[in-house]
């Protein structure tokens, strides 16, 4: 189905998101597109989706793989105050599970923001925030908090970017995209990515619409993760860092970081790496 998504806009009573949506046939990566209006001061809960991108990214600079049409490229633009800053990717890891779940799927999130399932990646979400005039990759549960001179002292500017596979079919790229799944190969037909889309906005204007009231989405989120319980390896999140970090995946703390339990019985906090698990045997 080829209808506009910007046709979705109030259609189903957001109060957070959208606060625009736009809608690119092809764009190198709808991040890049979404830090560009930041800049030019788009409103909190703007929307940019793409039919196709050149350059989709996901975290660590890995590529996103995606053809034309067949799944939801997407980043959203928030402005949050600042104490909401380490939920952001948590809400929207959350979000995309909770969206899998309503198409009769078991979604679970492999700390921090790879959403799974049957032990199968179906969707990824990164997250970038302002620091002075440029944009941070922030590969952690959190957003940092310096913000351009223009915007209020107590909110910041973040992009959060949504790869969803819909109608992605793994067996058509081989060894690009491992251990991945979509919506489609679960249910074993084609899905209607705008309906696909419009949950997607509803879950997230949800969540955030609950932090911003107050509310939390920490324990949903923790409940949701499959790496707790597990025996997992820790890579530096830094390039060229091969500083490794052994232990059992404890419990994750308020702002997402996962609390690694090394042999000595001590307690790492982990903010960003690359992550590798194993079943405790």
């Amino acid at each position: 189905m080829n209808s506009d998504f910007t046709e979705l806009k109030g259609t189903f009573g957001a109060t957070a998101i959208t606060g625009e949506i736009v809608h690119l046939d092809v764009t190198t990566s709808t991040m890049d597109v979404a830090w560009k209006l930041v800049r030019d001061g788009a409103a909190d809960g703007t929307v940019v989706i793409a039919d196709h991108q050149s350059e989709g990214r996901g975290r660590h600079d890995r590529s996103w793989v995606s053809k034309q049409r067949e799944d939801i490229l997407c980043s959203v633009i928030l402005r949050p105050r600042v104490a909401l800053a380490g939920e952001l990717l948590m809400l929207a890891a959350l979000s995309v599970s909770e969206v899998a779940d309503s198409y009769g799927m078991d979604a679970g999130i492999k700390w921090p923001n790879d959403v799974q399932v049957k032990g199968l990646k179906i969707a990824g979400v990164i997250a970038e925030s302002i620091t002075g005039p440029a944009s941070a990759d922030v590969d952690a549960i959190g957003v940092e908090s310096p913000l351009e001179a223009h915007m209020s002292q107590d909110r910041i500017a973040a992009v959060i970017g949504i790869g969803l596979n819909v109608n992605f079919d793994p067996e058509s790229v081989g060894r690009f995209a491992p251990d991945s799944t979509s919506l489609s190969v679960q249910v074993g037909k084609q899905i209607n990515r705008v309906e696909v889309f419009r949950r997607v906005l509803q879950r997230l204007d949800h969540h955030y619409s609950s932090i911003a009231a107050g509310g939390s989405v920490v324990m949903a989120w923790r409940n949701k993760l499959t790496t707790l319980g597990r025996e997992v390896t820790v890579v530096g999140g830094k390039p060229g860092d091969t500083t490794n970090l052994h232990g059992l995946a404890h419990d994750v703390d308020s702002i997402g970081r996962l609390i690694v339990r090394d042999e000595n019985g001590r307690d790492w906090p982990v903010s960003a790496g690359e992550v590798t698990v194993r079943d405790i045997r």
